[in-house]
């Protein structure tokens, strides 16, 4: 066979010529439009916004106050700091809620409370003493032997930063701290 017998076999044909003359149309229209978008000019990058990103749905308060802290910072707006409660005080209010709910009151002269609830412990932080630095006197205060150790211990704790108990306040936290040592060293001592 040669090229014009097949030729004619496809010439010959209406429908088959029909068909030909659609695909032919389609890739054209297809080549037009590919062509009529490319051509286009492109848009004014002063004039253009910022792409947006996808915002995703969170779930949760810790996601949200992430998204708020997100677009503060897209908008060169100042950060606000969501409240953040230290483990401790966590723990201590959970404790707290506990023992409250069947009836009981959390006892100090024990030792086995939270350490944010002592007597010595709500006096500095009223005096906005941080709360490690509270943590570490009351743990030095339980270490000690004798009641003029502990005092030694909240008179070097008064001079350093973050404390400043002088005059009444010293005295007044000397008191509590061997109240403390001798409500806790008492007991184990029996």
């Amino acid at each position: 066979m040669q090229i014009t017998d097949i030729l004619d076999i496809i010439l010959g044909d209406p429908l088959i010529l029909i068909a030909i003359f659609w695909i032919v149309g389609i890739v054209i229209a297809v080549v037009l439009l590919k062509r009529s978008k490319g051509s286009k000019k492109p848009k004014d990058l002063t004039e253009s916004k910022k792409p947006k990103k996808s915002k995703i749905k969170a779930k949760g308060h810790l996601m949200k106050q992430i998204q708020k802290m997100e677009g503060q910072a897209e908008k060169d707006k100042e950060l606000t700091v969501p409240p953040v409660r230290s483990r401790q005080e966590i723990i201590t209010q959970l404790f707290e809620s506990k023992t409250n709910a069947i009836g009981l009151e959390a006892s100090t002269a024990g030792g086995f409370v939270p350490v944010s609830y002592t007597p010595l412990a709500r006096f500095l932080k009223d005096r906005n003493v941080a709360e490690d630095t509270v943590s570490a006197i009351i743990a030095g205060i339980m270490e000690e032997e004798t009641a003029e150790s502990v005092m030694a211990i909240i008179e070097a704790a008064a001079d350093s930063p973050g404390v400043n108990l002088i005059g009444d306040e010293l005295d007044k936290a000397k008191e509590l701290a061997v109240e403390e040592w001798r409500n806790v060293k008492a007991p184990r001592e029996v």
